[in-house]
């Protein structure tokens, strides 16, 4: 097994900087450090492993179990402190850092902390990396630095937050920039919208795919002691446009990708870690929808047709609506430079779409956190035609 070096991440007990860890096991025979909050190094290492061990299981690797005991271990720190709080002498040999701690908060109200993780913490990272003597940074931010911008969407960076569509893609615009004129040896990695492991359709966050899907369910759970099963029945108004692209990526494609051009791709340069293979808006919501209870929604273009009722929903849906609108692509030549054509795709269709909800439906009902219609996401997919 080729070995690269010593990777230090942050972020590994969440589910992208988890995904990465597993992957950096998986193909290398490398020792990985992980920056972990606890009270020192013991505590820090046991919530490392905790997280790594129960993504492992999630994600059908439970082979790498003896190499997460043996070749991880985690120093106690924290990405808001000058250095992230790094003694540089637990960190020696270093040669590979990957930042993946961030806020995925979005709202104006948590603009202070967003900032600071997000801004702030990039920075904070940037001193540990000049503190260990100038390792590769490879910086996970997201496609969605993009913001109102439609079309094809290049892998280069972005220069001003004037199309950001909230304080989250602002921070990640002003954090890329930060460590592009850092004048570390960097790579900026970007995954589009994270969704389940490709394979056993696990995930360890419910944000994205899953958020969007609970704002539905709570929607129509709400209207129901006032409006009865009315909302199940009617074609609500959403503004959304029906032909642009939802682009989900299995996090295993993206832990893969990551890796591969975070070893092996060009310095000062970005990567979209998106999936080449994706559905419509308009196939997403014809599974959303019902699998929540309601009927597949009508597209609308103005406000004006929503009613007060609807004006709820559009207003729950204010942070994905921009996924919704604002049609683009992402252009994936670096990635493809590193791990060629066939390896950005994974399918994502209807069926797979239902199948990560089905997940998700019968993960959270085991948690007991809250109620499910009782159809399977399977039952809102239209049989395919016999074949002549």
């Amino acid at each position: 097994m080729k070995t690269h070096g010593t990777h230090l991440i942050t972020g590994a007990t969440g589910l992208v900087g988890a995904a990465l860890a597993l992957e950096l096991l998986a193909v290398t025979g490398d020792e990985i450090i992980a920056v972990v909050r606890g009270r020192d190094a013991a505590e820090a290492t046991v919530r490392l492993h905790c997280a790594l061990s129960s993504a492992a299981e999630d994600f059908g690797e439970i082979d790498l179990l003896p190499d997460i005991l043996q070749r991880t271990r985690a120093v106690p720190g924290d990405i808001l402190a000058p250095g992230c709080g790094v003694p540089v002498t637990q960190c020696a040999g270093v040669t590979h850092v990957w930042h993946s701690a961030a806020s995925l908060r979005y709202e104006n109200e948590h603009a202070a902390e967003i900032h600071a993780l997000n801004v702030a913490g990039t920075e904070h990272v940037l001193e540990l990396v000049r503190a260990l003597g100038g390792p590769q940074l490879n910086y996970v931010s997201t496609c969605y630095v993009a913001g109102r911008r439609t079309g094809r969407q290049y892998e280069t960076l972005v220069e001003t937050t004037e199309f950001a569509n909230n304080v989250y893609e602002e921070s990640k615009i002003l954090a890329e920039q930060r460590v592009a004129g850092s004048g570390a040896d960097w790579r900026i990695l970007r995954p589009s919208i994270v969704v389940g492991h490709a394979g056993s359709g696990a995930v360890t966050t419910f944000s994205g795919l899953y958020g969007f899907a609970s704002a539905l369910l709570k929607f129509r759970q709400g209207t129901e002691p006032a409006l009865g099963h009315l909302m199940r029945h009617r074609r609500i108004p959403v503004r959304f446009e029906p032909d642009t692209e939802s682009n989900f990526v299995p996090v295993d494609l993206v832990a893969r990708n990551g890796v591969a051009a975070g070893l092996r791709g060009e310095t000062a340069t970005v990567y979209h870690l998106a999936n080449a293979e994706s559905p419509t808006v308009q196939q997403v919501l014809e599974i959303t929808f019902p699998w929540a209870g309601l009927r597949a929604p009508r597209p609308v273009s103005d406000r004006r047709e929503l009613t007060a009722v609807d004006d709820i929903l559009d207003r729950a849906m204010d942070f994905y609506g921009s996924y919704m609108k604002y049609g683009k692509s992402f252009d994936l030549s670096n990635t493809e430079s590193v791990v060629g054509k066939p390896g950005t795709g994974s399918p994502m269709g209807a069926e797979r779409v239902a199948e990560l909800l089905e997940w998700y439906r019968l993960r959270i009902t085991a948690d007991g956190r809250t109620s499910f219609p009782g159809k399977s996401a399977f039952a809102y997919i239209e049989p395919a035609p016999a074949q002549a």
